[in-house]
């Protein structure tokens, strides 16, 4: 039976290596300490969560999650990350995982809950078909990036020049 619990900063190092394998697994470029300081700060915020699934004693996936409100939809939420462990999939895992994420948005007042499905996700584990699967709908809609540098900090020559260009 698969349980599944809200996770506190007590069970980062049982997390932590779930997401690591996740991301390496997905291709993902992201250091080792990022990831472990990102997993912290989802921990702590109030607008976020993380959540594991056992198997018995077994550690076989995670969940996290975060909230932002809008105009045209009030507080919603990101399934930003799930994984589950290769010898679990099929199990019910992914399906309870998403389960605790849905209640705990519910029980925020969240309006819905948006999963975004990569190229590569898509192409390897056919993600849309499972999320349809499981009450998700596609939007239409395409999200598109732009990356943030980091503000230079008051005082610096740096900033002086540009403001002064």
């Amino acid at each position: 039976m698969v349980a599944i619990e809200r996770v506190t900063l007590a069970e980062f190092k049982v997390v932590l290596p779930l997401l690591e394998r996740f991301f390496a697994e997905e291709g993902f470029d992201i250091p080792r300490a990022q990831i472990g300081e990102r997993l912290v700060e989802l921990i702590d915020a109030s607008d976020s969560a993380v959540f594991l699934a056992r198997l018995g004693e077994s550690p076989v996936g995670v969940a996290t999650v975060t909230t932002s409100t809008g105009i045209e939809f009030g507080l919603s939420a990101e399934l930003e990350d799930l994984y589950v462990v290769p010898k679990a999939r099929g199990a019910g895992v992914g399906s309870a995982l998403i389960g605790a994420v849905e209640g705990w948005c519910r029980s925020r007042g969240c309006s819905l809950v948006a999963v975004v499905v990569t190229p590569e996700g898509q192409a390897v584990h056919n993600l849309v078909d499972y999320y349809s699967g499981r009450g998700f709908q596609e939007s239409g809609r395409t999200l598109l990036y732009a990356h943030l540098q980091p503000e230079r900090a008051e005082g610096t020559d740096d900033w002086e020049e540009t403001e002064a260009a």
